[in-house]
């Protein structure tokens, strides 16, 4: 059996609404890859073997190290290793710390995975925003997922079997540090996002920008017509069809001169998004 037969779609934690589509997510991939030259994934799912399990476990409490020591000083680990019957449990300490120090680390366990921690929208930090094993891995299995809070501090933890044998690329989402831009994004509406609890769908692009003003957030950018073309301003009296976090305070925004088209799968997918939300 190839690698390829071996390989399955098993994650995607932040799906992107109905309306969105394949369309937006092509756009947005395109537009964060413009930000990075090395291989990423952004939002995509993982691909791992049918009998594996990849997913994240983020503990709560745990501090960053700084990525360099000074010279002559042996810098903090990066990742801390617990044995637990016939498995290893693998912490992240340094979520900032780069993905040669990750695998030189693993590599000295007997490990061949390559790990790259890049900078998400606060509620995929901590999680799994992508992932490859190759053929012969066993398995990869979650912990337990904990967060002190959307965006906040998280070590994430990994079971791996102590006999593993194959080799494994894994992206994690990190906490976005000043002037970073995201390479992975979560749904602008979801828990610790600049749109949380709004309603945003079908709104004026002006309430829209006002709503983000008083969160101190603020338009990047809008995509407008059916082919998501580029613009910088469009009137205020324009209709929000949906947004997508692309940096600390920021966001990209679809928007239309027409009203947005409510269908029932869309109201459905808004209505569970606004459930447990303050009313009025």
């Amino acid at each position: 059996m190839s690698k390829i037969d071996r390989l399955v779609t098993a994650i995607d934690p932040v799906p992107h609404a109905p309306e969105q589509g394949q369309d937006a997510r092509e756009l947005f991939h395109e537009i964060v890859a413009t930000q990075v030259k090395a291989r990423r994934r952004v939002r995509w799912p993982v691909l791992i073997p049918v009998a594996a399990v990849l997913a994240a476990a983020a503990v709560t409490g745990v501090a960053f190290m700084p990525t360099d020591a000074p010279s002559g000083i042996t810098p903090a680990a990066a990742l801390a290793f617990q044995r637990s019957g016939d498995d290893w449990i693998v912490t992240v300490k340094n979520l900032y710390a780069g993905p040669e120090r990750f695998a030189s680390e693993f590599r000295a366990r007997g490990f061949d995975i390559r790990l790259s921690i890049a900078p998400g929208s606060p509620s995929t930090v901590g999680h799994v925003t992508g992932g490859e094993v190759t053929e012969g891995t066993t398995r990869i299995e979650e912990e337990s997922v904990e967060c002190e809070s959307p965006g906040g501090r998280c070590a994430v933890s990994f079971r791996i079997p102590a006999e593993f044998q194959g080799s494994a690329q894994i992206w994690l989402a990190r906490p976005a540090r000043p002037g970073e831009r995201y390479e992975s994004a979560g749904d602008v509406d979801a828990t610790g996002e600049l749109l949380h609890c709004v309603p945003f769908r079908g709104m004026t692009v002006g309430e829209v920008r006002g709503v983000l003003a008083k969160r101190d957030g603020s338009i990047e950018e809008f995509r407008v017509g059916k082919r998501s073309e580029r613009a910088q301003q469009v009137p205020g009296n324009w209709f929000v069809k949906d947004a997508v976090p692309t940096a600390p305070g920021r966001v990209l925004v679809w928007a239309q001169p027409d009203r947005v088209k409510f269908t029932p799968e869309l109201t459905t997918y808004v209505e569970k998004k606004m459930s447990g939300c303050p009313k009025g």
